[in-house]
């Protein structure tokens, strides 16, 4: 009985080991273009291209609400964006991009990166965006909220208090716990930290997708959004490595025997 439980403790650390040490972490730093893969989600924006070597995501006025057709032409669509597919990121995994907050913007861009994290078909979807006189019930002009602002699953938009310093990089990165979705935000010249937040991942098991979107209702007009350093760190199920430790084992006893 002690043989099994040792032998079963054993495995339960290499696999959480081997989890660790078998995490990959992939970065498209736009130097060479876009990339492969990219879907559309929603609704395409105008551009979708790089300019000196960052990604650029383009929202223009024949996208917006008054100028798509039916059945664009309602409030889902006012998001637009391009996604893509990811596999093999279970919990401990987390995704990560840089974008320009630029100070041109005008009341009603939004701009940030989505999530889509997964659990046997059911999905939550974690948000970072910056938004631009923008309130959360999607009113827009001077004086409504400008900053960063999260997406919680069971409380809505979390709006930040910190003030953002325009024309400037920030990093956005979302990850996977085994109990939460964790947001941060940094400020990527200096590397300080500018918030944090965690909520319910709502029983998420994996990272299955991300999405760069922006917002393009009207009143914002032509904007561009820059990104840069796409990072997925994904790590895979200690399940699956576990049984291939078992697998070893097995092996080193039969070679023993």
């Amino acid at each position: 009985m002690k043989r099994a439980t040792f032998t079963t403790s054993v495995l339960a650390m290499a696999a959480l080991s081997a989890s660790t040490a078998f995490a990959t972490t992939t970065t498209n730093d736009f130097s060479s273009g876009v990339g492969s893969g990219w879907t559309v989600d929603r609704y395409a924006p105008q551009v979708f291209d790089t300019v000196n070597d960052h990604l650029r995501l383009g929202l223009r006025a024949s996208g917006n609400a008054a100028n798509r057709v039916n059945p664009y032409n309602f409030s889902f669509y006012n998001y637009q964006g391009m996604s893509q597919s990811i596999t093999g990121a279970e919990t401990g995994s987390s995704i990560a991009i840089d974008m320009y907050v630029d100070s041109t913007w005008n009341d009603g861009a939004r701009a940030g990166i989505w999530g889509v994290f997964s659990n046997s078909g059911a999905n939550t979807y974690p948000i970072i965006e910056y938004t631009k006189g923008t309130n959360t019930d999607g009113s827009i002009g001077a004086g409504n909220f400008t900053g960063f602002r999260y997406w919680d699953d069971a409380a809505g938009w979390v709006q930040q208090a910190t003030a953002i310093t325009t024309d400037r990089w920030y990093r956005m990165t979302i990850g996977l716990t085994a109990l939460n979705s964790t947001y941060s935000i940094s400020d990527v010249a200096t590397g300080a930290l500018v918030a944090s937040y965690n909520v319910s991942n709502m029983g998420a098991t994996s990272i299955s997708a991300l999405t760069l979107q922006g917002g393009n209702k009207g009143p914002a007009g032509d904007y561009d959004i820059l990104f840069d350093n796409l990072t997925v760190n994904a790590v895979p199920a200690p399940g699956a490595l576990a049984l291939l430790g078992v697998a070893g084992l097995a092996g080193g006893r039969r070679r023993r025997a």
